[in-house]
């Protein structure tokens, strides 16, 4: 299942498609190795879409749908992106998406629609999210159970994107530090999930505001290098080691000086796990993660 969009433009416009594809190279990071072809995958994030460049239609009914309007050229090039997913899939998507249709003067068609579905339109800004993300809504609370999805609620959902989204930009800015991935875990034998990140050796480290922290630590003890990892919760991290966190200009996080990460460093090695990671611990795909589930 997925939503799909078709660029056009004017006949009077002179952009040629060889243009559109130098744009899409220019613009996007895509992990395809066709070059009629663009998937682009934020690492960080793990959202994905895909814009391709089609062949011209060749039996009568495409031509019909596709090809016939009196104002309007096809570009033959198209937008994909699933349902079934986070709403912030949307947000990522459709981000480009607007912008590409301003800087390229390009119109849409939207099969989706209910009503711009038959002809080429030149759309609002955030348009395209809203309609995806409404049928997005419906189709998962429809396909729920069937498809066996997972349920995280909006805002917490978008507090997760809008940190690891931002994670690149927060490097940029604080060189000293590291900056973990968040990720998102769900625990077997309870079933609630909960958001995870790393701290190793008690290096230097920014903490977004997650439930969950590994710490990976590596120190010797009679003669033997010991290396060992588990988790603690966010309270523990906050009674152990607050008195040395300082505030961090994003959204509740904190970061760690190197100053206070070398003072760190006993109570790091010494911080009792609450938690192994082990096989109870299971990390939740962005494939079955949602923000919407039947009314109850």
């Amino acid at each position: 299942m997925s939503y799909d969009l078709y660029f056009y433009k004017r006949k009077e416009n002179t952009l040629s498609e060889q243009k559109i594809a130098d744009y899409l190279t220019t613009n996007l990071t895509s992990t395809s190795e066709s070059k009629e072809q663009w998937f682009v995958e934020n690492e960080d994030t793990e959202t994905y879409f895909c814009i391709e460049h089609n062949e011209a239609e060749t039996d009568e009914e495409s031509i019909e749908l596709f090809e016939s309007f009196e104002d309007f050229e096809n570009t033959h090039f198209s937008f994909n992106l699933n349902f079934l997913r986070p709403d912030f899939f949307g947000q990522f998507a459709f981000e480009f998406v607007d912008k590409f249709v301003k800087d390229l003067d390009l119109y849409v068609l939207n099969p989706q629609s209910s009503t711009d579905a038959d002809n080429p339109f030149k759309p609002k800004e955030g348009e395209f999210y809203e309609n995806w993300s409404a049928i997005n809504t419906m189709n998962c609370a429809n396909l729920f159970e069937k498809c066996e999805l997972i349920y995280y609620p909006l805002e917490k959902s978008n507090a997760f994107y809008r940190y690891n989204y931002n994670k690149e930009r927060l490097q940029t800015l604080s060189e000293d530090y590291y900056v973990p991935k968040l990720y998102i875990f769900q625990r077997k034998s309870g079933g609630s999930l909960v958001t995870l990140c790393t701290w190793t050796e008690h290096i230097p480290n920014v903490f977004p505001p997650a439930d969950f922290f590994l710490l990976n630590r590596k120190y010797k003890k009679w003669f033997k290098t010991i290396e060992e990892s588990g988790l603690i919760s966010a309270k523990t991290l906050h009674e152990r080691f607050g008195h040395l966190l300082s505030d961090f200009d994003f959204d509740g996080c904190k970061i760690i000086t190197p100053d206070n990460a070398e003072k760190a460093k006993d109570i790091f090695n010494s911080t009792e796990f609450e938690y192994l990671l082990d096989d109870d611990w299971e990390r939740v795909p962005m494939e079955k993660l949602v923000n919407f589930k039947p009314n109850e």
